[in-house]
């Protein structure tokens, strides 16, 4: 067997063929911490930061706060979902974040949260972005997939997303 040789060339054409999974069990944060909407979304922004789904942690933020603005990220049941459709984002990414605080949120049920699927997508992406936001909303209407969130295992918590989104 012929070993693969490695050279730049090779390696950019690589880069631009294979595809990074949107999400994997290292974009969740099973013991998420800050102590209001702001500190969670700047937790959630730097994990996005470190995975190289955005350019800029602090433009996330930013672009959290506003779609907030806009209307409430919490569907109820303690469950937030934060999202950014900007240019700042690289690549479609979920990011999964549970926090042993309950966080005042504005949710639609008026309590507040304390499990956040976070959506990043591309501007050019706005398509999946409504597509996630829909797969992981329908299945917010479901207290098995609810308790899961909030008291599963990251294996578990892994496993529906998984089926969610697919």
């Amino acid at each position: 067997m012929k070993a693969e040789s490695f050279n730049i060339k090779t390696v950019k054409k690589k880069a631009r063929t294979e595809t990074m999974p949107m999400f994997t069990k290292d974009n969740m944060i099973m013991e998420l911490h800050g102590d209001n909407q702001k500190e969670i979304l700047e937790a959630l922004a730097a994990k996005a930061y470190q995975l190289g789904a955005v350019k800029d942690a602090e433009t996330l933020v930013a672009d959290y706060l506003a779609r907030e603005e806009e209307s409430t990220t919490g569907f109820g049941n303690g469950v937030a979902i934060p999202h950014s459709k900007s240019d700042n984002n690289l690549k479609a990414t979920i990011i999964f974040g549970r926090s042993k605080q309950a966080i005042e949120w504005q949710s639609l049920d008026g309590q507040p949260a304390n499990t956040f699927i976070s959506l990043i997508v591309p501007a050019s992406e706005a398509g999946v972005h409504l597509q996630l936001l829909a797969k992981l909303s329908r299945q917010l209407v479901h207290p098995d997939f609810v308790d899961v969130l909030k008291k599963g295992s990251q294996d578990e918590v892994f496993d529906v997303i998984q089926k969610a989104i697919n």
